[in-house]
């Protein structure tokens, strides 16, 4: 919910010393990072150092469905006594092949992960430019604070109705009390130009928002 990273390489040398296996959930970062799209433990040269993948055909991918990666006996051991795989119905056909062209194109193609970074580059741009409080953020993940529940609703329903955009709002349990946020995600398909007219929305918003007042702005760098 910070966008934020682990530290990948320190975890797995705790593990190397103590002889625990490694686990990483790369979720929301399957298809997006790595030079073939593998997460981020591939971008920074460390996936042979991870014992368990888990990621999803969601999100980056396009369909639905998740999955663990590991070595072949690490698998069958998960699937022979995990009751959450025996009982979970198999993908349709129509959807593992969907998958299977999503994962074989992003695994060759750069020009969605590079379209990517220079979106979000543009949106924390722009939202730095209006002096909204954007969150420090090392992502793709966009955290702009409002710390009131209610105020975080309000904010993502008025979006909603009267720009007819989305913002989903995140409260409490999910991140402590006092910092509820709106997290956008922008996609390589969203225009500069729908981007501004996202932050034109927040600007206006804003200043209608009486706990937003006055605006203070979390140094990203």
């Amino acid at each position: 919910m910070d966008g934020d990273e682990a530290p990948i390489a320190n975890i797995c040398d705790l593990a190397a010393e103590h002889g625990a296996l490694t686990y990483i959930d790369e979720v929301h970062a399957v298809g997006l990072y790595g030079p073939r799209g593998g997460g981020i433990a591939e971008r920074d040269g460390l996936a042979d150092r991870v014992d368990i993948v888990n990621g999803t055909l969601a999100k980056a991918f396009g369909v639905m469905g998740g999955y663990i990666a590991g070595s072949r006996a690490l698998c069958d051991a998960i699937r022979s006594y995990a009751p959450g795989f025996i009982f979970t119905t198999s993908l349709a056909p129509s959807i593992a092949a969907g998958a299977l062209a999503s994962v074989r194109h992003l695994k060759v193609s750069q020009v969605e992960r590079v379209r990517h970074r220079e979106r979000v580059e543009f949106l924390k741009a722009s939202l730095r430019a209006m002096q909204l409080p954007l969150m420090p953020t090392e992502s793709h993940i966009v955290p702009l604070l409002v710390g009131d529940p209610a105020h975080c609703r309000w904010l993502s329903n008025e979006l909603m109705e009267r720009f007819g955009i989305y913002i989903q709002p995140i409260d409490y349990p999910t991140v402590p009390r006092g910092t509820e946020r709106l997290r956008i995600i922008v996609t390589p398909q969203h225009s500069q130009a729908e981007i501004q007219s996202l932050c034109r929305a927040l600007g206006e918003l804003w200043q209608e928002c009486p706990i937003c007042e006055p605006r203070h702005a979390i140094a990203a760098e």
